[in-house]
């Protein structure tokens, strides 16, 4: 007799109310319901942070142990209103402008963008250079002479400053001075150079020793003569005669270079008692024109008559007038100093002579040549005319 497989009893999932319950774990594993879950996680996810950011929103954030804080955007002003972009016409005048221009006025400065209050970038834009008058108006108030130097290099004259009585009407000044034995016993130097550098204080200064303007073959040549005669008088009298055998060739120099210290000049000659150099005789001054970047000094000997490279050198430096102290007692001649009289006279530089004596023994025509004038400071000197 077979056994019987017991039969197990079926129960329904429902309990004993016979009502079957929901398979929750079998709908979650389902590929769709887990794509939709995930879904509206991440949509609400989207949600809190949108939400955060619009209640939060121009509010600062402050965070413990830090250094810095998050500050909310600017507000932006509002924009200007929208125009044509500007473009400046060829000679059109401003009418702020209290000068009028020239047809035959050279063209117009660059143009720049205007600085304003607030930093706007649609200001007209104005040349960079133009001036302002003391009422505000663009293009100034158009004073001043505007003679220009000679061959129209534009240079704009001041009202005119009165130098040792003469009336100067440059803005930039040029100073040759020699400072030899006899200038600087007379005590002259400091307060002329005050006078000088209180009404130009940027004035280009070059010291030289002696004033003559000769041609260099000429004045070495005679400078040579001299020393052959001077050895010839010394094998004569059998006695030794002191000075130089060699000139060397004049150039213009620093003053505060050491060569100023070697200068005659400067360092004094041994031989001469009364000539104990400018370092020794004025120390205040010495070093006042030491500390000056627009100071030079003439090398060389007297004998040198170099005193157009002087002219030459403030010349190149664009000055419009030139202050001569000097003794006026060497030859001012020859093709240089003839050179120099006439680059004078193309760009009408204003020359104002002054004689340490009073006489004027030498240079008299080349004086008249450039149309010089006389300061009425020295000792004998006429007033200018």
């Amino acid at each position: 007799m077979s056994a019987r497989r017991p039969t197990h009893r079926r129960y329904s999932p429902g309990g004993s109310s016979g009502k079957a319950k929901f398979d929750w774990k079998g709908f979650l594993k389902k590929p769709i319901v887990l794509v939709l879950l995930f879904s509206v996680a991440v949509h609400g996810l989207l949600l809190l942070a949108f939400g955060g950011v619009v209640l939060f929103r121009g509010k600062s954030l402050s965070f413990p142990f830090s250094t810095e804080s998050v500050v909310s955007d600017p507000v932006l002003p509002p924009a200007p209103p929208m125009e044509e972009e500007m473009v400046p016409e060829e000679k059109t005048a401003d009418p702020n402008m209290m000068d009028e221009v020239a047809a035959e006025e050279e063209s117009a400065p660059p143009l720049e963008m205007m600085t304003v209050p607030g930093g706007a970038s649609w200001a007209p834009a104005i040349p960079k250079d133009l001036k302002t008058s003391v009422t505000g108006s663009l293009g100034g108030s158009g004073s001043g002479s505007g003679s220009g130097s000679g061959s129209a290099k534009g240079v704009s004259r001041a009202s005119g400053l009165k130098l040792f009585g003469v009336e100067v009407k440059a803005k930039k000044l040029g100073v040759i001075v020699s400072i030899n034995n006899a200038v600087q016993n007379s005590g002259r130097l400091p307060s002329m150079f005050e006078e000088i550098f209180k009404l130009f204080p940027d004035a280009d200064v070059i010291l030289t020793n002696g004033g003559g303007m000769m041609d260099w073959p000429k004045a070495l040549g005679e400078f040579n003569a001299k020393v052959e005669e001077r050895k010839k008088r010394e094998k004569e009298t059998g006695k030794k005669e002191i000075g130089p055998s060699k000139m060397e060739v004049p150039k213009i120099t620093k003053f505060s270079s050491g060569e100023a210290m070697d200068w005659p000049p400067v360092r004094g000659v041994s031989f001469a008692r009364d000539y104990p150099g400018l370092k020794a005789k004025e120390p205040a001054l010495y070093e006042k024109l030491l500390r000056r970047n627009n100071t030079w000094f003439l090398s060389s000997y007297a004998d040198a008559n170099a005193c157009y490279k002087a002219f030459d050198e403030l010349i190149k430096k664009k000055v419009e007038a030139i202050y001569w102290y000097n003794t006026f007692s060497f030859p001012i001649e020859g093709s240089e100093a003839e050179r120099v009289a006439d680059v004078i006279l193309e760009n009408q530089i204003e020359i104002i002579v002054d004689d340490q004596a009073g006489s004027f023994r030498q240079g008299k025509e080349w004086i008249e040549k450039v149309k010089a004038r006389t300061a009425a400071r020295g000792a004998g000197t006429q007033s200018s005319q």
